[in-house]
């Protein structure tokens, strides 16, 4: 039986394709089949349309109750975004290449479809049940952050400077070319940046945001040690948590890469803490993080170089944010998240005094 088509959208979802997908991926018994759905939208999605789909099944119990599908973003300027940044390939590719390799909790996918040329893409995954999303804006504990850190530990430790995985093309992106795209791009969104949020963006919070694109370069220098698989994007709202367990289950690999792990650990512990809690459990959070690659066999990751690596990293998450904001759609929620994470990181800079890193280059 051929692979199921790819759908644009989910208005192009019909029952007879789910039960095709479906059964090829031995989640619905031979003898039954999709009867029938109902759809609702998940979240706001800044570059991709997410949906969740109630079956009606003709034997209950034959598969799953419900499922979600993820397609390319209905709003043309983020669609245009997310095929330039090849995040749809990349997410498609993560399921199909990496996440057998982790050991991180991620939906188990049911089908993972991409025309890299379009950027037209479907992903069919397991609904987590009775899931809750985090909420950045929101920050959380603590005692969260820790729960998520190991987690986090189980996505970098199984990859830790894997060959294999250094050597594919989609995942290591990191060349002298892209780095010279960046250096161009950022200072051109820079002015929208600081324009949009000047009247709730904290003056020194918006010269920490200056003086890191000036010194880009510096910045990009300055990046060294072991490489792993990194989420490039490993914040609450990206996080789903199950009722009485810790443990999140992590979604939206679109931005996956080849990094070093300490920038997920610096942009997770910077905007997903307010700054009160961050500043008193910080440094406890990365002893618990080193503790939990150190479990899980990387041994050659001293906790000072954790620091220093995560003191530089401090940077990503403003980075994440100016061109974030400015090249996909544009929403209310979109805004808050973008101002209060550009807030927090650029609060972890100045802490960690990591503009000295930039300064000295």
């Amino acid at each position: 039986m051929p692979v199921p088509p790819l759908l644009r959208h989910a208005s192009d979802v019909t029952p007879e394709w789910l039960t095709n997908v479906l059964r090829q991926a031995g989640a619905l018994a031979e003898s039954a089949a999709v009867r029938s759905f109902d759809m609702a939208p998940i979240g706001t999605g800044q570059m991709a349309d997410t949906t969740r789909f109630t079956l009606t099944l003709d034997e209950p119990g034959a598969g799953p109750g419900q499922v979600v599908g993820k397609f390319a973003s209905a709003d043309d300027q983020s669609r245009g975004t997310g095929l330039a940044l090849r995040a749809y390939e990349i997410e498609v590719r993560f399921y199909r290449e990496v996440v057998a390799r982790i050991g991180a909790r991620v939906p188990a996918v049911y089908l993972a479809e991409v025309e890299p040329e379009t950027g037209w893409f479907t992903l069919l995954m397991e609904d987590i049940a009775g899931a809750a999303q985090g909420d950045q804006i929101a920050a959380c504990s603590p005692d969260i952050a820790a729960a998520v850190l190991d987690e986090m530990a189980g996505l970098h430790a199984p990859c830790w400077e894997d060959p294999g995985l250094e050597g594919l093309e989609w995942l290591n992106r990191a060349t002298p070319e892209s780095d010279g795209f960046l250096v161009a791009l950022l200072p051109s969104l820079l002015p929208g940046f600081l324009e949009r949020y000047a009247d709730t963006l904290a003056p020194e919070h918006q010269q920490v945001c200056r003086l890191f694109v000036e010194h880009l370069p510096a910045y990009l220098r300055l990046r060294a040690g072991p490489r792993t698989v990194s989420h490039g994007d490993f914040r609450l709202d990206n996080l789903l948590f199950q009722p009485h367990d810790p443990r999140p289950v992590v979604v939206d690999w679109q931005t996956a890469g080849w990094a070093g792990a300490s920038v997920d650990v610096a942009y997770f512990i910077g905007g997903c803490l307010n700054t009160e809690d961050r500043r008193a459990h910080e440094q406890d959070l990365l002893a618990h993080y080193h503790d939990a690659l150190a479990r899980r066999g990387v041994r050659d990751y001293p906790l000072e170089r954790l620091r220093a690596d995560t003191r530089r990293d401090t940077f990503a998450g403003i980075l994440m944010a100016i061109v974030a904001s400015m090249v996909v759609q544009r929403t209310e929620r979109g805004d808050l998240m973008f101002l209060t994470s550009a807030s927090r990181h650029a609060q972890h800079a100045l802490d960690a005094d990591a503009t000295a890193l930039l300064l000295a280059e």
